[in-house]
């Protein structure tokens, strides 16, 4: 696994220069004029059993009135949060400016590894790097990217603070949990993927007390399965073996990278397999629905349920497919939503897209407010993955409604089109993420 590298700094300090020799490629823009580059740049490098991961970032700048700056801004943030190693970049020949103080603050607030890197020393100045110091990086060394000074012991740096690449470890697998009420074929379905019984299966609801983890290749790709005891009403659940199970049940969930939520085709979305949902969704992670026991259905009873997969809102942006685990049928298109639905897990989605559907959204559908000060949404970009979250900083966002943050919701689920991913909304009241 690599680990993510980024250059940060003001603009015009030198940081695409450095790239380019660290990676030696002419992919970033090198120039003088001030905030030329304008998207992050990455590069894979490799030393002995190590990888990296490096990325230059847009110049940090302030500019309140000036939304491009803060696309610049928005992406250095990003870079920073999704870094392990951060190369703090300063200019000897310019010193200290009121920015390298700002970003300084904003990278020790993060708590990341950092090295900083004096850059231009073969220019002579009064003060020299000691001026520097006052940052109180531990981790520092002097370079000229220009005349590729001191950039190879910088790499040499960067190694020696990232372990070597850990091999492929079968039991890294991504996590299945299966979930549904009892007796509506979890068991059952993991047997038919198997086509072995090597699980207890009954007719007698309740028989899987504990969750019982399975490893199953399907087309070359592993996955761990886990299969959970069923979920009842809590009225219901009586014994404190019961409720204990309940518990692990949604345990099992919060671990897991897809929950499966199983439910019965003769019995279709009961209030508690709503509830199942409801909680699914609130834990954040990718769903896939299977119906199980669609061999009992009858051509009008399938067709009804399959217009109510397009119309009920609890299964909107959720991949549905019918199955038959006493049949084994439809076992191919579960394996083929648990694929798509996967890579979605995976996604990045770049801070520049995340920007333009905000765009798009404010101007469908202005935020509304009382009072005196409007809320205003500066900039945008992913927080996280499974689940997905969309992290907006602006100013008095507090204020926005809960149907509008509804409608954001709804607004970025149906533009990003990411299939069984519930999207999460985080507000930051402030231009800079990292100020408390």
């Amino acid at each position: 696994m690599s680990t993510t590298v980024s250059l940060v700094g003001r603009t015009n300090v030198g940081k695409s220069s450095i790239f380019n020799k660290l990676a030696k490629s002419k992919s970033a823009l090198v120039s003088e004029q001030e905030g030329l580059t304008r998207d992050i740049k990455t590069a894979s490098i490799k030393k002995d059993n190590k990888t990296i991961n490096l990325v230059d970032t847009g110049g940090f700048y302030t500019s309140e009135d000036d939304n491009f700056e803060e696309m610049v801004l928005a992406k250095a943030f990003e870079a920073i949060e999704i870094s392990e190693i951060i190369l703090f970049v300063v200019d000897k020949k310019f010193g200290i400016s009121p920015y390298d103080k700002e970003i300084a603050s904003i990278i020790r607030k993060s708590n990341k590894k950092v090295i900083l890197v004096i850059n231009k020393i073969d220019v002579k100045t009064v003060e020299g790097t000691s001026i520097f110091d006052e940052f109180g990086f531990d981790e520092k060394i002097e370079v000229s990217s220009e005349h590729n000074l001191n950039i190879s012991e910088l790499k040499n740096l960067i190694f020696s603070k990232i372990k070597e690449d850990e091999k492929e470890d079968d039991n890294i697998l991504p996590k299945i949990c299966v979930m549904g009420k009892p007796n509506v074929g979890k068991s059952s379905t993991i047997n038919s993927i198997m086509n072995q019984k090597k699980m207890i299966v009954s007719n007698v609801p309740g028989t899987t007390i504990d969750s019982i983890d399975t490893k199953i290749s399907y087309k070359g790709r592993n996955y761990l399965f886990i299969d959970t005891a069923g979920i009842r009403k809590k009225s219901k659940t009586v014994s404190k073996e019961e409720k204990f199970s309940v518990i692990k049940s949604l345990e099992s969930n919060q671990i897991a990278d897809l929950s499966i939520i199983m439910l019965d085709a003769s019995s279709f979305l009961l209030d508690q397999d709503r509830k199942l949902i409801e909680r699914a969704r609130e834990n954040g992670k990718a769903i896939v629905i299977a119906i199980n026991k669609s061999d009992l259905l009858d051509k009008d009873t399938k067709l009804e349920i399959e217009k109510s997969l397009k119309t009920d809102p609890m299964l909107n942006g959720l991949p549905c497919c019918f199955i038959s685990a006493k049949n084994r049928e439809g076992i191919k298109h579960l394996f083929d939503n648990i694929y798509r639905v996967l890579e979605n897990v995976k996604k990045n989605i770049t801070t520049n897209k995340l920007n333009n559907i905000l765009r798009k959204a404010l101007d469908a559908k202005s935020i509304p407010f009382k009072g005196k000060f409007r809320p205003k949404i500066r900039f945008v970009h992913q927080g996280g993955k499974n689940p997905h979250v969309i992290t907006l900083h602006g100013n008095s966002l507090e204020k926005i409604e809960g149907s509008y943050r509804r409608f954001l919701v709804n607004f970025y689920q149906k533009k990003l089109d990411l299939l069984g991913i519930t999207i999460k909304l985080k507000f930051i009241t402030s231009k800079n993420p990292y100020k408390s």
